[in-house]
């Protein structure tokens, strides 16, 4: 019963208004692959192994295939692969990427998810897309708010280190609320962290000026 009084009841998170090169939002949604987006970005393994029965019966297991052509050459650990959708689909990206983040046994490592993200981006931006989903990419099995700092570790990086030409949006959607409260709290903290420190600084030159 001590679960539902008021004292335990832990209160949801809203993500913060930060400025930033590139608009980021978090959401929690009931289908991921209805979302509009010029980019599907979609964690797996390096045998391009899709796990997901409803992305398969979306793509009429032709997604798969895809993949599946992709293996006649090497992948690498922490780097993405993609190809165009096909318009029978029913998912509502154009684009499809593979985001390399484990072995075959799909143990996540940390600095493959942060490399993924990056070169993900950068190619996506290359190709010419603005808007990009990404799945979290715990891949399922890892710990959610690992992954939430590492992915939002490497967004933030790359996004004020890189100027892109083309990419405008990144929309980090997920169907369960767990991740989405991780993703909003680390997005808070790395994103937050340079406003909350302009603060303080206009708030110590006002203190100064009185």
């Amino acid at each position: 019963m001590l679960d539902k009084c008021s004292f335990f009841i832990k209160e949801k998170l809203k993500q913060i208004k930060t400025e930033n090169r590139i608009k980021i939002l978090i959401k929690q949604v009931e289908n991921v692959y209805l979302v509009k987006a010029d980019v599907l970005v979609y964690p797996t393994n390096n045998l391009l192994k899709i796990d997901d029965p409803l992305l398969n019966r979306m793509t009429f297991q032709q997604a798969q295939i895809e993949c599946d052509k992709m293996l006649n050459s090497s992948i690498k650990m922490g780097y993405p692969y993609g190809f165009e959708v096909k318009p029978e689909w029913k998912i509502k990206q154009k684009y499809f990427i593979n985001a390399v983040v484990a072995g075959a046994s799909r143990l996540v490592n940390e600095s493959d998810i942060a490399a993924a993200m990056k070169k993900t981006l950068l190619h996506a931006d290359n190709l010419g897309f603005e808007t990009i989903l990404i799945i979290p990419f715990d891949n399922g099995t890892h710990d959610i708010s690992n992954t939430g700092l590492a992915q939002l570790s490497a967004i933030f990086m790359i996004s004020q280190a890189q100027e892109f030409s083309s990419l405008k949006s990144i929309y980090i959607c997920m169907e369960d609320e767990e991740s989405e409260q991780a993703f909003i709290e680390y997005y808070n903290r790395i994103f937050g962290s340079k406003d909350d420190q302009r603060d303080k600084e206009n708030t110590a030159v006002s203190s100064e000026l009185k």
